[in-house]
């Protein structure tokens, strides 16, 4: 077979960048026993009872089975069930984690990929929230370009999300991969919604490779739609030994079983394209990888005006970020300074004063020379840093405004802060934000120098004169001393 030249990669998850089925056994074989055990139902029981809300929110990875599968509601109507079943959840969490990681060859092909270019697209069956939480454990995030998964379950009624997780939100959410949605309750093999992915990325039958482990789901429906079909052998899961109880209680109908049963035991009428045997690497030997080409795809007016405001939010955003971070520079600045005033104030009242080579000031003068270097640091920060990427994201705003501004006049509020902004009188002069900033890190500054003058110019008195003597004047001595002799006559 000839090499291809491939702009375009498609990928499996499960099974194909890592053991998908490795990790789904080693975290719920722990609760699976657990249930049996507290039940106290046969096998057939607890299988059927699990497949049944399995299938019913479309998935085998299902957080809140035990809040849902009937043949643990007695043991709910007892008490928490996660207090009862606390330790198989941390065992099923620990040996999850440990399993949770990539093929050996995969993440320096998949950067290699990167690097030069290719776009890389991920297709799983697995709910948006387990795929994503693993593309940020095996450092993916940013690496794939765009995840294809369907929707999230439904939380139950009752349990709050914010209980279980242990970290926040963010932990669990890519920063950088694009995140979209394949259409409610369809799954593989489904032709058409590879061909909607092809169309929506922008890219080309004859560039595409796709790479899956199941000949069944990935091999065949790549075969339908007319890709570079290539089988990740080193993969495959479905001889081992455990992969019956998967079956028992997986989210397939009784004809997904049945089919895959049979395709496993008797082969398919065809050979795949490309067979990966032992590593993902082996890719390389194949395919030429080249760099996507975006093409530009004309879109609507009414998307082009969704697409601005969206845009013109986000500007705003930033408008607001760093007119904060200015206002919070500087009430920060009137702190600092405000509290080595302080230590001035204590340095006078004290009449503290400093000798250095044979020079004698106040000691107050030094604390003034750090407030001084204080509110020029805060003056640099605020001027030539936060203000000037607050005037950048005002400016690029102010084009997108006046580019839409016959179709969208609703989004010049921009142009109307910034127009009310330049007008403002202060003592008959107009004084805009810049101005404003500079006027006032000038009068504090001006402050500054005249109190470090005054400290210099000004004679602190002595602590003794204006303390109170222990010892009485004259008068009062005789006084004293008169009483005492008239006492101390017989």
């Amino acid at each position: 077979m000839s090499r291809k030249i491939i702009d375009t990669v498609i990928l499996d998850l499960d099974n194909t960048l890592f053991d998908w089925f490795a990790v789904w056994y080693a975290s719920f074989k722990p609760i699976y026993d657990e249930i049996v055990k507290v039940s106290g139902q046969s096998l057939d029981e607890v299988d059927a009872s699990i497949r049944k809300v399995h299938q019913a929110r479309r998935t085998s990875e299902y957080t809140f089975l035990i809040e849902e599968v009937d043949v643990l509601a007695k043991a709910r109507a007892a008490g928490n069930i996660r207090d009862q079943l606390r330790d198989a959840l941390e065992l099923a969490r620990r040996d999850r984690d440990q399993k949770l990681k990539l093929y050996p060859s995969v993440f320096p092909s998949l950067w290699e990929l990167k690097k030069k270019g290719t776009k890389i697209v991920a297709y799983t069956e697995s709910m948006g929230f387990y795929s994503a939480y693993r593309l940020k454990r095996f450092g993916l995030d940013g690496v794939i370009d765009v995840l294809f998964s369907p929707m999230d379950h439904e939380i139950p009624n009752g349990v709050s999300i914010e209980k279980l997780r242990r970290h926040p939100d963010e932990f669990y959410q890519l920063q950088v991969t694009e995140v979209r949605h394949t259409p409610p309750g369809e799954l593989k093999p489904n032709p058409r919604v590879l061909l909607d992915i092809i169309k929506e990325i922008g890219a080309k039958t004859e560039r595409c490779v796709y790479v899956g482990d199941s000949l069944f789901k990935d091999v065949a429906m790549a075969r339908d739609v007319g890709l570079l079909d290539v089988h990740a052998q080193y993969g495959e899961s479905q001889r081992r030994p455990e992969y019956g109880l998967l079956q028992r209680v997986s989210h397939w109908t009784e004809a997904d079983v049945q089919r895959e049963s049979a395709i496993t035991s008797k082969g398919l009428d065809f050979t795949p394209s490309i067979v990966l045997k032992d590593a993902f690497a082996e890719i390389f030997i194949h395919c030429d990888f080249v760099k996507f080409d975006n093409p530009t795809l004309p879109i609507s007016a009414e998307q082009e005006s969704k697409n601005a405001i969206e845009i013109w939010k986000k500007c705003t955003d930033v408008h607001q970020h760093f007119n904060d971070l200015e206002m919070r520079t500087r009430n920060f600045a009137i702190t600092v300074v405000g509290a080595l005033l302080a230590a001035i104030s204590f340095t006078y009242q004290q009449g503290l004063q400093a000798n250095i080579f044979g020079v004698t000031f106040p000691a107050g003068a030094g604390f003034v020379a750090a407030a001084l270097f204080a509110w020029f640091g805060f003056f640099l920060m605020d001027r030539y840093w936060y203000h000037i990427l607050l005037k950048g994201a005002v400016d690029h705003s102010a084009k997108i405004e006046a580019r839409y501004a016959n179709t969208i006049p609703e989004i010049g509020l921009g142009k109307t802060i910034s127009e009310a902004s330049q007008n403002v009188r202060i003592l008959g002069f107009k004084m805009n934000s810049t101005r404003r900033l500079i006027a006032f890190y000038s009068g504090g500054a001006i402050l500054l120098v005249v109190l470090f003058l005054l400290l210099f110019l000004t004679k602190t008195a002595s602590p003794t004169a204006n303390s109170t003597s222990s010892t009485p004047p004259v008068s009062e001595k005789k006084y004293i001393q008169g009483s005492l002799s008239a006492h101390s006559r017989p």
